[in-house]
């Protein structure tokens, strides 16, 4: 049931090019050392649900990618901060 109430918002998302526009703002958002899930939730103020979907969105389109760890400059625990690929490593623009 909340598998397919949590497909169906995806859908509804997607279509209404909130996912879109979500994507952008979590890319400008992303610092040049890279950024954690909570980190860009702050920074943007959209959901950390949204933004870990997002975010694996934009990891699947190759335009994020997981860095180094390091500590998380909200909860000071240890993450996987997420960083831009560089323009000479995908075949898109910014």
């Amino acid at each position: 049931m909340i598998k397919d109430t949590s497909r169906l918002a995806y859908r509804e998302i997607q279509e209404e090019g909130t996912s879109c526009n979500q994507k952008e703002v979590i890319l400008k958002a992303v610092s040049m050392e890279g950024s954690s899930l909570k980190e860009i939730s702050q920074e943007t103020g959209i959901e950390i649900n949204a933004v870990s979907g997002r975010v694996n969105d934009l990891k699947k389109e190759g335009r994020l990618e997981t860095i180094a760890k390091r500590r998380c400059r909200v909860t000071g625990r240890l993450i996987s901060p997420v960083a831009k690929v560089h323009k000479n490593q995908a075949s898109w623009d910014f």
